[in-house]
């Protein structure tokens, strides 16, 4: 049976798959998975500048509820 990640790379590059993830960075879960992917992939993809700064932003709301 093929793992997850063998199906992805089957349908989608890798990258390819990360930048559609990031088509909609208001939703945070797709941005972690692309950060994920990206992780497990060892490939880096150049994040825009706003993705950057909404990481950023929800970097800094986690470390204040701590």
């Amino acid at each position: 049976m093929e793992t997850p990640a063998e199906y992805f790379r089957r349908k989608l590059t890798d990258e390819e798959l990360i930048t559609r993830l990031r088509d909609r960075p208001n939703l945070r879960v797709r941005r972690e998975a692309a950060a994920r992917l990206e992780e497990l992939t060892g490939i880096s993809v150049p994040k825009p500048p706003f993705i950057e700064r909404l990481d950023d932003l929800a970097d800094e709301r986690r470390n204040r509820g701590q």
